[in-house]
């Protein structure tokens, strides 16, 4: 989840640049991960469809790990 949220930020901050890869520090850095990935995308979000959007992702998510 959080790599796909990064990978988004950075295709909405940069086009046409090839995101860079967020590398996996364990299931002890998941939460982390989610929250910097989550703030970068909040930062770069354009219009209430892209918002939807996120929100619709965070509690696909959600459900998948039973919270």
């Amino acid at each position: 989840m959080a790599r796909e949220l990064a990978r988004w930020a950075q295709v909405l901050e940069a086009p046409g640049v090839e995101p860079r890869e967020m590398p996996d520090a364990g299931m002890f850095a998941a939460a982390d991960q989610i929250t910097v990935a989550v703030h970068d995308l909040a930062v770069v979000l354009e219009n209430d469809d892209q918002v939807s959007e996120a929100v619709r992702l965070v509690e696909e998510a959600q459900k998948r790990a039973g919270v």
